[in-house]
């Protein structure tokens, strides 16, 4: 039998980094569906924010975008006339929690800098209070995941009896917000409903083995573990924690138990739940070499090669290599494992739709990054699809066949003149139907939309032969 520690979700009252790898081996309370978001597109979808590395406090210090010569210039309109990165983010995180009709907010760790222990209840307290989320805000009914970061593990904690030790006070400081707490020995679990659209969402730490002693090498590891006791007490104590943090003196692992009870679970789950995992660490190295030791998971491997096996398509979110790639892992014939990056905090976030189909079965995810450029001014980018149906065609009538094959006759085809095409009664099709059939054939990736991001009176829809 597997037991997952239970997640304690707040529920209330209220109410161009894209490259494709192919690896060559062989309950909560459910909400009411409602349209809402971009267009008047009908597919069901679960709707979820991702936030990467907060680093609170040293983001907070994070310089404005103004080039600042003038140090007589006034205060206030310095402050009027140029933005600070992290408040930038936040307010347009809020504005879309309030707007879009969001299912879930999920943060990947790295809430503070070097383990600071006041940064914990900093960030917990900021996250709280400036996106209005927790059992104390005013979006209270909205579920709130959050996993520990590498940075968010204190060394001299570490070092003490207990391998869950260093990880207490993050989980008071952000039960004292209203915040949910994270996951410890085990992963968290539950499911987000919203009509016929459903996520398995599973939280997990992979900060297991970060700043223990234990897993340094037996032969010398009195004497690491002496030197670096020493000079982190020393006279440039500063230097050496940001050195030792930096050069990722730890081993970030999951446990075994974790990943043979989230492997487990899912093999339990009906053939239509879409499971999204949520970590701090990549489960691939990153792009860009990182020369230090230990930066990836030790066991990352282990995970990614169970998820591929596993017969069903599954989402990995994380952050910490502050950059933000999508990468797309499958084995032949497989099922893809979608691993998605946030950046950190003041680079921006991303806001993912999973869109499933009239089966309930999950279609494709759509990630729509919001980046914040030279200037200072936070964007939207253009949205990136990843179908999750394998290749699958799951045609419901023989209209979808029809309209794909006028499609594919025309090669592109403007909105207007599709609908003139099939909006009559020997299709007996209306617009919201055709609206259906038509965002079936992108997910699955039979099709192309220009101007997704817009409603279909602006759809431009191509296919290739």
């Amino acid at each position: 039998m597997v037991v997952l520690e239970p997640m304690y979700w707040r529920l209330g009252f209220c109410t161009e980094k894209f490259f494709v790898l192919r690896l060559s081996v062989e309950t909560g309370t459910p909400r009411r569906y409602a349209i809402s978001g971009r267009g008047d597109k009908v597919l069901p979808k679960v709707r979820l924010l991702q936030i990467g590395d907060i680093h609170l406090v040293s983001n907070a210090g994070n310089k404005a975008f103004v080039d600042d010569k003038d140090t007589t210039f006034p205060l206030n309109l310095k402050n009027i006339i140029s933005r600070s990165p992290i408040k930038t983010v936040f307010r347009r995180i809020f504005e879309i929690i309030k707007e879009q009709d969001i299912d879930a907010v999920l943060f990947m760790g790295d809430l503070t800098d070097y383990g600071k222990l006041d940064g914990y209840e900093a960030c917990s307290k900021y996250i709280a209070s400036a996106l209005q989320l927790g059992s104390k805000g005013l979006y209270r009914d909205i579920p709130v995941g959050i996993v520990p970061g590498n940075h968010d593990i204190n060394r001299t904690l570490a070092l003490k009896p207990g391998i869950s030790t260093k990880f207490t006070p993050l989980v008071e400081a952000l039960t004292g917000a209203g915040l949910p707490p994270l996951p410890v020995n085990k992963a968290m679990h539950r499911s987000v409903e919203k009509g016929n659209a459903r996520i398995e969402l599973f939280l997990l730490n992979s900060c297991w083995g970060c700043g223990e002693e234990s897993y340094i090498p037996p032969e010398f590891r009195s004497q690491i573990a002496a030197a670096i006791k020493t000079v982190m007490g020393g006279p440039d104590s500063d230097a050496a924690i940001k050195a030792y943090y930096d050069r990722q003196l730890d081993t970030p692992a999951f446990s075994e138990e974790t990943i043979e009870s989230v492997v487990t679970k899912m093999e339990t789950l009906s053939g239509a739940a879409m499971p999204v995992l949520v970590a701090h660490h990549n489960l691939l190295p990153q792009r860009r070499p990182r020369l230090a030791p230990y930066t990836e998971l030790v066991n990352g491997g282990a995970l990614r090669g169970a998820l591929g096996e596993l017969g069903r398509p599954v989402i990995y979110l994380h952050g910490h290599i502050h950059e933000d790639p999508i990468e797309v892992l499958q084995l032949p014939g497989g099922f893809p494992v979608v691993s998605i990056s946030a950046p950190d905090i003041p680079k921006g976030f991303n806001l993912i739709d999973v869109l499933f189909g009239e089966n309930a079965v999950a279609l494709a995810c759509h990630v729509t990054p919001y980046r914040v450029d030279k200037s200072g001014i936070l964007k939207r980018e253009n949205t990136i699809s990843i179908a999750l149906n394998n290749g699958r065609k799951r045609s419901s009538d023989r209209n979808t066949g029809i309209i794909y094959g006028k499609i594919l006759e025309v090669g592109q085809i403007y909105w207007a003149e599709l609908t003139k095409h099939f909006l009559d009664e020997a299709h007996g099709l209306d617009e919201q139907r055709l609206t259906i059939i038509v965002e079936q054939l992108q997910a699955e990736g039979s099709i192309m939309i220009d101007n997704y991001d817009l409603s279909p009176t602006h759809w431009i829809l191509r296919a290739e032969k």
